[in-house]
C-alpha cells in the first residue's frame, strides 16, 4: 500500500515528525499529483508550490489546475510565473538547467517563508534509473552514479532538506494509483519528445535496453543502490582525509598539505579535488574527469607544471609544501610574491622606490667592513647584497622576457634559462609575469625573494656594499 510506504519513508528515512509542515512542489503531472493525494491523507501540514516556466502553451492552465486542486484539498497555494527563456539567456546556461535552478530557488525560498521543515518533490524510481543512465552517458564518476536520496541537503538551502517520498516507487505503480483513485493530472507534451536527453533516454534508450534484459530497470536501480552504499563509505573516508590535508580556507582560497595529499589513494585524491571545486568555487560545470585528473597530477607532482588555470577566475598552483586553489589570482600574486607594476629605473645609491601598490624596494649603502652577515649563509632572500663597484649608476627593474638567462649565486658562474629557474623554484605561470627582475648592464642580477646573481656578488675586494630589500608595503 503506497500510503503506508510513503508514511514510513517520511518518518524513518526523511526524519520528518508528524504534524510538521512540508512544502510540496507540485507540477501537475501524475507523479506530483499522486504524492499530493498521499500527503493529504497523512498527519502533516501541507503547503503547495508551483512555478510556471512559461515554456509551453499549456503551462498557464496547469498552474490554474494545481491551484484549484490545492484549494480542494484545503491546502495553501503559492504560485509564481517566470520567463525562463529570458533567464537562460541572461545567465548563459541551458534552458533545462535554468528551469531546474529557478524551480528550486522558488521552492526553498517559499519553504523559508512558510517555515516548512522540508521540501517534497515527486521523483520516483524511473527518474532514478533515467538519471543513472544520463550521468553514465556523460561520463560521471561514482558520485554522479549514486543517484538521488530520499533526504538530502541541496545547494539551494543548507537548513531545509529536500525530500523524495516516492523515490522507491515505479512509474507504473504511480499511474495505477492515480487510476484507482480517479485522480486527474496533466501530461507535459515535451516528455514524449526525443529532443531532450532525458526524454530520449525514457522513450528510446530504456525500451531498447529492455529488449536485451526485460528486468534492466530493476538491475540499474539495484546497481545505483550498491554504488550509493560505496559512496557513503568513501564519504566517511573523505572526511577523515580532509582532517589530514586541510591547512586553511579563506574567502576565495583553499590551501592543502601536499605531503599528506600525496599519501591518499588516487580515488580519494580525485574526490578531494571534486569536493573543493564544487563546495568552495561552485564550479559544477567544470568538474570533468580531465580537469580533476590534471589537477591531481599537478598536486602529486606527476607533471612538471607549477600551476593550472582552470578558468580565468580559478587557478591551482604549488607553493612550497602547499597546494593552493584560488579565485583571487591577481591578489594572490600581489600579496604572496614581489610584484612589479611597470618597468622602473632606480639609482645605485640609498633611496626608496615603490614598485607596485603592495611592494617597496629600499636601497642602502654599507661599508664592507661593517657588514656582519655571512653572505654565503644569507637566509633572507628578500635582501640582496651587491658590490657597488660592479653596478651601473642606473639599474632597471623589469619583468621576465622569454630567452632570459641567469647566473645564480653559488653556481660558480654557470647560467641557466629563466624558464628552468622558474620551474625549479615552483613559481606558477601567473606569478612569473609580474615578478620584478633587477637588471645591471643588460644582465639579471637579482630576483627578489628568490636569488641574486654571481657576477655582482660581494667579494673580499669589495669596498662598498649596496643592499636592496624587497618589502611589503604596510597597509594603513
Amino acid at each position: 500500500m503506497l500510503f503506508q510506504f510513503v508514511r514510513d519513508i517520511l518518518r524513518n528515512e526523511c526524519s520528518l515528525p508528524e504534524g510538521s509542515k512540508i512544502l510540496a512542489g507540485i507540477s501537475g503531472g501524475p507523479d506530483s499529483i499522486c504524492m499530493l493525494d498521499i500527503l493529504s491523507q497523512l498527519p502533516y501540514q501541507i503547503v503547495v508550490a508551483h512555478l510556471n516556466h512559461n515554456l509551453r502553451p499549456s503551462a498557464s492552465s496547469e498552474m490554474v489546475f494545481v491551484e484549484k486542486l490545492s484549494l480542494n484539498y484545503g491546502f495553501k497555494f503559492i504560485g509564481k510565473s517566470i520567463d525562463i527563456l529570458k533567464v537562460s539567456k541572461k545567465m548563459r546556461i541551458g534552458i533545462e538547467e535554468s528551469a531546474r535552478n529557478e524551480r528550486y530557488k522558488f521552492l526553498f525560498y517559499s519553504a523559508e517563508i512558510e517555515e516548512a521543515v522540508g521540501v517534497a518533490v515527486a521523483h520516483q524510481a524511473d527518474d532514478q534509473v533515467e538519471t543513472f543512465l544520463e550521468n553514465l552517458l556523460r561520463g560521471a564518476g561514482l558520485e554522479g552514479l549514486t543517484g538521488m536520496k530520499e533526504r538530502s541537503v541541496s545547494e539551494f538551502n543548507a537548513n531545509i532538506p529536500l525530500i523524495r517520498p516516492l523515490l522507491n516507487i515505479w512509474r507504473e505503480d504511480i499511474l495505477r494509483y492515480c487510476q484507482n483513485h480517479h485522480l486527474e493530472y496533466k501530461i507535459d507534451e515535451t516528455n514524449q519528445s526525443l529532443v531532450h536527453t532525458r526524454s530520449s533516454i525514457r522513450n528510446h534508450l530504456i525500451p531498447e535496453l529492455i529488449r536485451y534484459n526485460p528486468s534492466i530497470k530493476n538491475t540499474l536501480f539495484r546497481t545505483q543502490q550498491i554504488l550509493s552504499a560505496d559512496s557513503d563509505y568513501l564519504d566517511d573516508a573523505l572526511a577523515e582525509s580532509f582532517r589530514s590535508i586541510w591547512l586553511n580556507v579563506i574567502d576565495g582560497t583553499v590551501e592543502l598539505n601536499l605531503k599528506a595529499f600525496k599519501k591518499l589513494p588516487v580515488s580519494l585524491q580525485r574526490l578531494v579535488i571534486k569536493r573543493i571545486l564544487n563546495q568552495h568555487f561552485r564550479t559544477q560545470e567544470l568538474i570533468s574527469f580531465s580537469n580533476i585528473e590534471f589537477t591531481r597530477k599537478l598536486l602529486t607532482r606527476e607533471i612538471r607544471k607549477t600551476s593550472l588555470v582552470i578558468t580565468d577566475k580559478l587557478i591551482v598552483f604549488i607553493s612550497g609544501p602547499k597546494g593552493i586553489f584560488t579565485s583571487e589570482i591577481k591578489n594572490e600574486a600581489k600579496e604572496r610574491w614581489p610584484w612589479l607594476a611597470k618597468e622602473l629605473t632606480v639609482l645605485s645609491q640609498p633611496g626608496k622606490y615603490q614598485i607596485s601598490e603592495n611592494w617597496l624596494i629600499e636601497i642602502d649603502e654599507i661599508p664592507r667592513k661593517e657588514l656582519s652577515i655571512d653572505l654565503h649563509q644569507n637566509s633572507d632572500a628578500f635582501t640582496g647584497f651587491f658590490d657597488k663597484s660592479q653596478l651601473d649608476e642606473k639599474l632597471i627593474f623589469r619583468t621576465w622576457i622569454k630567452g632570459d638567462r641567469f647566473q645564480p649565486f653559488g653556481m660558480n658562474g654557470k647560467s641557466q634559462k629563466m624558464t628552468d629557474f622558474w620551474i625549479n623554484r615552483k613559481i606558477p605561470d601567473f606569478a612569473r609575469k609580474s615578478w620584478p627582475l633587477l637588471i645591471n648592464k643588460g644582465t639579471i642580477i637579482w630576483i627578489p625573494a628568490l636569488q641574486q646573481d654571481h657576477t655582482t656578488r660581494v667579494s673580499e675586494s669589495t669596498q662598498i656594499v649596496l643592499a636592496l630589500r624587497a618589502k611589503r608595503k604596510v597597509k594603513e
